[in-house]
């Protein structure tokens, strides 16, 4: 009988710093308005079908079928779809990490071709999404799981034409102030509130939080609080007003002015968007 061990030992010296804070697909439609924005985190965008253009402040580059491109925290950005063939697309949120390009032509954001390993790499995403969607028991830590077994495949393919670091050396008092706004952003926070918590003067806490993270922590607080009412738009049946409440907005109104300032569109019109009935 033949027995050959392999050993991994050398896994256990490393420690993830990254985590995976969403997973989303969408389809460009005529209703979609293309407006240029920001995150104060990562994110991955895979095209899964047609074609179009992906902006940022000073760049116009094309993409296509099986394009992924990487884009590191706070940089203004946004896609247009085609007329011909509209685009669809996985979005991947990923905080506390930043892309370190050894080549770049830009260090906010890279664009790769992944047609040929497009079978090896949409599987992933489409077993994360699948998870996300029927909600069983341990799915995000099984979701975060496959995200790093994308970002390692992705590190293969591309061999190693990056790296990753996190965001920022971030101040002790920064990291827990967002871990605070984290964990407490469905209740009522102020910039007062932050400043109790931190102990900190409200001008120097917004001014290191603003440096850490390039957003102030109100926008942040606003940036979190959006977040979790896309994915209640999306999969719940939730009212307006129901999910105005349990992101922590005082009212529907401001709910309703915020999200289309944030997204370029109303909840109801992004709740359509994904094609859910309403009562």
């Amino acid at each position: 009988m033949a027995h050959v061990q392999y050993s991994i030992t050398n896994i256990y010296n490393q420690s993830p710093i990254e985590r995976l804070l969403y997973i989303s697909s969408a389809s460009y439609g005529k209703d979609w308005i293309s407006m240029l924005h920001s995150h104060s985190f990562t994110e991955l965008f895979y095209v899964i079908d047609g074609n179009g253009y992906f902006c940022t402040e000073n760049e116009e580059i094309s993409i296509q079928k099986d394009s992924l491109i990487i884009i590191n925290p706070n940089v203004k950005h946004t896609e247009k779809s085609s007329t011909e063939k509209a685009l669809t697309y996985i979005v991947l949120g990923i905080d506390n990490l930043r892309f370190e390009f050894k080549n770049p032509t830009s260090t906010s954001f890279q664009s790769y071709n992944f047609e040929e390993y497009r079978n090896e790499i949409l599987p992933i995403l489409q077993t994360m999404l699948s998870e996300v969607k029927q909600k069983k028991k341990n799915y995000e830590q099984i979701c975060q799981h496959y995200f790093m077994v994308f970002l390692l495949k992705m590190l293969r393919i591309t061999e190693e034409e990056f790296s990753f670091s996190s965001s920022k050396d971030v101040p002790t008092e920064c990291e827990a102030i967002k871990e605070y706004i984290d964990t407490h952003y469905q209740e009522t926070i102020t910039l007062d509130t932050l400043t109790n918590v931190s102990h900190l003067n409200k001008f120097y806490l917004t001014h290191i939080f603003s440096k850490a993270y390039g957003i102030s922590p109100i926008n942040y607080l606003l940036e979190r609080r959006i977040l979790h009412s896309k994915e209640l738009l999306k999969n719940s049946d939730f009212s307006i007003t129901q999910i105005a409440h349990v992101t922590g907005f005082s009212s529907s109104n401001y709910f309703s002015q915020s999200f289309k300032k944030y997204t370029g569109t109303t909840p109801k019109g992004y709740r359509q968007k994904y094609n859910i009935k309403r009562k």
